[in-house]
């Protein structure tokens, strides 16, 4: 399975939006990579309304944006390869794992722990 399909198959069907409706919304307001190692999708956001909006298709402008939102990611590589093609950093990442709870890591401590682990 490609990191596309395995991205599409993690959505949740009780989303109120497809996986091909998400994607192309990224694909128009945020950032897509996919490659054979590799599917990340995300957005900038302000870090004070990841909570709240984090499942919306909301655009902010950049001076607003402290955070990525990383709203998709599969694949072998994906956590590095975010590093890799991020168009710019931001002092936050963020990205919710399989139902958890929202994972808020600042840019320096997420470099650190994708190098750690090797991903």
């Amino acid at each position: 399975m490609s990191p596309i399909q395995a991205a599409k198959a993690s959505h949740d069907e009780d989303s109120q939006t497809t996986f091909e409706q998400d994607l192309v919304w990224h694909l128009h307001n945020a950032y897509v990579w996919s490659g054979k190692d590799s599917f990340v999708m995300g957005r900038p956001m302000p870090r004070k309304k990841l909570e709240a909006e984090a499942a919306s298709q909301t655009s902010y402008s950049l001076e607003e944006c402290d955070t990525w939102f990383v709203w998709r990611g599969a694949g072998k590589r994906a956590l590095r390869r975010f590093l890799e093609v991020a168009p710019f950093k931001l002092p936050y990442v963020a990205w919710h794992r399989r139902g958890d709870k929202l994972k808020v890591y600042k840019w320096e401590d997420y470099e650190k722990k994708v190098n750690r682990y090797g991903n």
